[in-house]
């Protein structure tokens, strides 16, 4: 090799090597300094470290704003009874129930007196004839006022059906009564039967029920 190559790799300048040292050193120093934050940073071995103590406060849940109301108690709905009978009177014992006339012929009559001063009368006339039956009906119902022996019979409604085989064309069914006036009767009892006195004359009906259907 060269001598000039030689000498030229062996001996440095004192500046450059000057720059060397001060580099390393700053680089160990740059190196050793975060090692010794954390070293210091490092709790002693057995020492505990202090408890830190937090206060958490909870917000109060708000009050509701309307409470809650118990289920409403059913109202038992009262059970009306029934109306009464406008113009009625209670009836006696001894007229109560349902009466059949005797000896009247082709015709008959059947009474009905209920306790509450109703009551029911249905008259039925039936003939036979060559040309057929004729058949007159008519139903009533009304009130019935006692007073002693007298019996008051207020008609309040009623039909009347006639067929008769010799007018056909003058038939008909379930006509609506015209005539509501009131009737008289004089009553009493003989035994069993009961008897009716009134412008016809004195009827004497026998008892069909001892008790009025209801």
């Amino acid at each position: 090799m060269p001598e000039h190559m030689d000498h030229h790799m062996t001996s440095q300048p004192p500046d450059r090597t000057r720059w060397r040292r001060t580099a390393m050193l700053t680089l160990a120093a740059v190196t050793v300094v975060p090692w010794s934050i954390t070293a210091c940073s490092t709790a002693q071995p057995g020492a505990t470290p202090p408890l830190a103590t937090v206060t958490v406060t909870r917000a109060p849940k708000p009050l509701p704003t309307s409470l809650p109301t118990s289920a409403p108690v059913p109202t038992p709905t009262p059970t009306s009874s029934p109306a009464p009978v406008p113009g009625a009177t209670s009836v006696p014992v001894e007229l109560e129930g349902t009466w059949r006339s005797l000896d009247q012929g082709s015709a008959e009559v059947l009474y009905t007196f209920r306790p509450d001063g109703r009551f029911e009368r249905a008259e039925v006339m039936m003939q036979s004839r060559s040309s057929g039956t004729f058949e007159f009906d008519i139903g009533t119902k009304g009130v019935v006022d006692v007073t002693g022996s007298t019996l008051t019979l207020t008609p309040q409604g009623g039909v009347q059906t006639l067929h008769d085989p010799d007018s056909p064309s003058g038939s008909y069914d379930g006509r609506p009564l015209d005539d509501l006036s009131k009737e008289t009767y004089t009553w009493s009892r003989e035994g069993e039967n009961l008897v009716l006195v009134g412008r016809f004359g004195a009827v004497t009906y026998e008892p069909m029920t001892q008790e009025a259907p209801r």
